[in-house]
Parts: structure tokens; C-alpha cells; sequence
């Protein structure tokens, strides 16, 4: 099972890159859909910083316990983000805020089978 939620998290992390990619090139996001200072420069770093760290994940360079904790802190820096800042369209909020749900579902997963 270990093995299988690092694997999921791999893919929803590489995923999460290509559709934040995507939507850059499209024009579908960009730096009015969310506060600023993000902007097209910043979107394309985190898509690929999103790919870089899928590659890290499924090579097994980082272990369940260290997702857990990131993936929960990412969460919450999401939550306070979505709160806090303003300048969101309703396609930024909701990217953040699915986003944020499933870094949370991880979390919550991968805790679970490192107290197992």
C-alpha cells in the first residue's frame, strides 16, 4: 500500500504539471486568474517544478513520511493562500481549492498507512 500512495502521488503531482502547462499555453490561466505576483513566469515554473518532482517521487527519492508532511503543509500554506489573498478569478480559486483537497486526501492517506 506504501508503495501504491507514493505511486498515486507521483501521478497526481505529475498531472497537476501538465494541466497548469497546458493551461499556460492555452491561455486558459494565466496572471488574472490568480494574486499577484503570479503571472505566466511563475505558472510555467510551477508546472515544471510540479514534473521535476513527480520524476523525484517515482524514482523514490522521497519517502512516505516526507509526502505526508509536505503534502499536508502544502495544504494548509493553500488554504491560508486561498483566504488571505485576493485577486482570484473563480478558475484560480478553484484550481488552488481542488488542488488543495486532494493534497489533503493524500496527507491524510499517507499518515494513515505510516501509523499502520
Amino acid at each position: 500500500m506504501r508503495e501504491r500512495l507514493v505511486q498515486i502521488d507521483a501521478l497526481f503531482e505529475g498531472a497537476l504539471g501538465i494541466v497548469v502547462l497546458l493551461c499556460v499555453a492555452t491561455g486558459a490561466l494565466d496572471s488574472g486568474d490568480f494574486p499577484y505576483p503570479v503571472g505566466t513566469v511563475v505558472l510555467l515554473l510551477v508546472g515544471w517544478a510540479l514534473l521535476t518532482l513527480c520524476g523525484l517521487i517515482w524514482a523514490g527519492w522521497i519517502g512516505l513520511r516526507e509526502l505526508a508532511i509536505g503534502n499536508a503543509l502544502a495544504a494548509v500554506a493553500g488554504v491560508v493562500w486561498l483566504l488571505a489573498a485576493d485577486g482570484w478569478s473563480a478558475a484560480g480559486a478553484a484550481v488552488v481549492g481542488v488542488t488543495v483537497a486532494a493534497l489533503a486526501v493524500l496527507a491524510a492517506a499517507q499518515a494513515a498507512t505510516l501509523r499502520a
